[in-house]
């Protein structure tokens, strides 16, 4: 079975609400379903496109698994945090699955 991967570029619009609503919280709630971060960084060899302040990568053991963490009722208490803190419109969210 294929691995998933959450991939997110964000751009703040309030940081400490975003860390302190959604990213002090999201690995505890991606952990039951065997979420594990293997990026979290605004560090990045930055060679084209839009600058973001966040990368993040976490890997799922499946699609299945990375969609059930994102329906829980878990992520969605947390899930404004990110989206009402962030520029959605100029960041990307999105799950892919792997090869």
């Amino acid at each position: 079975m294929a691995k998933a991967y959450i991939m997110a570029l964000v751009k703040f619009t309030n940081k400490d609400q975003f860390m302190a609503g959604y990213a002090s919280k999201v690995a505890d709630v991606f952990a039951p379903y065997d979420g594990r971060f293997l990026a979290r960084t605004p560090d990045v060899s930055h060679h084209e496109g839009r600058p973001f302040d966040i990368h993040v990568i976490v890997e799922f053991p499946s699609l299945d698994k990375a969609n059930e963490a994102l329906k829980s009722q878990e992520y969605l208490a947390i899930k404004k945090g990110r989206t009402g803190n962030s520029d959605t419109d100029y960041g990307t969210f999105l799950l892919v699955e792997g090869l």
